[in-house]
């Protein structure tokens, strides 16, 4: 006996829209390599390669951020509060277009740690950071001359004084995981052969100081190598690892492009952009010039192994905390 008319017609629909489910889904997972459904600049850390990796790609997969990334203070940008108390001396007085501007100390600033290698441009960036700032910086070293000021780097004296204080070597309860911190990372190769020369040459200390060639091919180049890398690596490892509040640096990029690592500072600190200094700065960017550095390749094929595998460690520690790769060292 025949159906009645349209019985059927609803298990037809049922098998049509059967149908065309699974050919959505195929059509959906055939597209997905095209769809982004994060954009680009809210994308997530992208996966960790391995050193291996690392060291045969030679150039490093990027992260959606760039060394040109400005950061996000904390709270709104606000100029220190000056202590007018203490000693005030001009920045450039030499520039008639930019004598008006100072540096001083200030009254109660938050003390930020600048964290470098020894030889990694420490000097050039506390003078880049107290042009834009006004502010004075220090160093945890007692011993320390301040760059603007005839008096020693006294932190406990200068306490709340300094807007920026460098450090060496730190360790956790040197520097604590709380405290904000300036990572300032050079190509280990370059960093390694200036504090060498800095630590046995003959000269000026601050300025040319420089070993003989024939210092660098001897145990003693070969002893300070094997223990200041991983000195190198440990500073930097640490750092990215326990510091909660970070900003990394290449001392390369700084290099290339000052005043935009000096925005991603001034940023960091919390202190606005006063375009008139800036543009100052920008005219005096050179600061204390230290002399040319010897242009020198003393490392064995062993050694630049090393290197290459200390920096793509490092590489993917500042990947992990959605940093850029260091750049690429030739």
């Amino acid at each position: 006996m025949k159906s009645p008319q349209g019985s059927s017609n609803p298990l037809k629909f049922l098998a049509l829209a059967f149908v065309g489910v699974l050919i959505l889904i195929c059509c959906v997972l055939q597209g997905t390599e095209n769809v982004r459904l994060i954009p680009e600049a809210l994308s997530f850390p992208r996966r960790v390669a391995s050193t291996d990796e690392f060291v045969a790609a030679g150039r490093e997969e990027r992260t959606s951020i760039d060394w040109k990334t400005i950061p996000s203070p904390l709270s709104e940008p606000r100029w220190p509060e000056l202590d007018h108390n203490m000693a005030t001396t001009p920045l450039w007085p030499s520039d008639p277009a930019c004598a008006m501007y100072n540096v001083s100390f200030a009254l109660n600033v938050n003390k930020t740690f600048l964290v470098s290698f020894p030889r990694s441009g420490n000097a050039w960036t506390r003078y880049l950071v107290e042009g834009a700032t006004g502010v004075a910086t220090g160093a945890v070293y007692s011993v320390e001359q301040l760059i603007h000021f005839g008096m020693k780097s006294n932190l406990r004296q200068l306490e709340g004084k300094v807007i920026l204080a460098r450090i060496h070597f730190n360790t956790r309860q040197s520097v604590p995981d709380n405290a904000p911190v300036i990572l300032l990372l050079r190509n280990p190769a370059k960093s390694l052969v200036s504090y060498y020369n800095f630590k046995w040459g003959e000269g000026d200390v601050n300025r040319y100081r420089n070993v003989s060639y024939e210092s660098y091919f001897t145990q003693k180049f070969k002893k300070h190598f094997n223990v200041e890398l991983p000195r190198w690596t440990k500073l930097a490892k640490d750092r990215l690892l326990y510091s909660k509040r970070l900003l990394v640096i290449p001392y390369e990029e700084l290099q290339k492009d000052p005043m935009t690592q000096v925005r991603r500072a001034l940023a960091f600190l919390g202190v606005p952009a006063d375009e008139g200094r800036l543009a100052c700065l920008r005219r005096n960017s050179e600061g204390f010039a230290l002399g040319l550095q010897r242009q020198v390749d003393p490392y064995t094929p062993e050694q630049k192994a090393a290197m290459a595998k200390a920096v793509a460690y490092i590489s993917q520690l500042l990947r992990k905390r959605n940093f850029p790769p260091l750049p690429a060292y030739d």
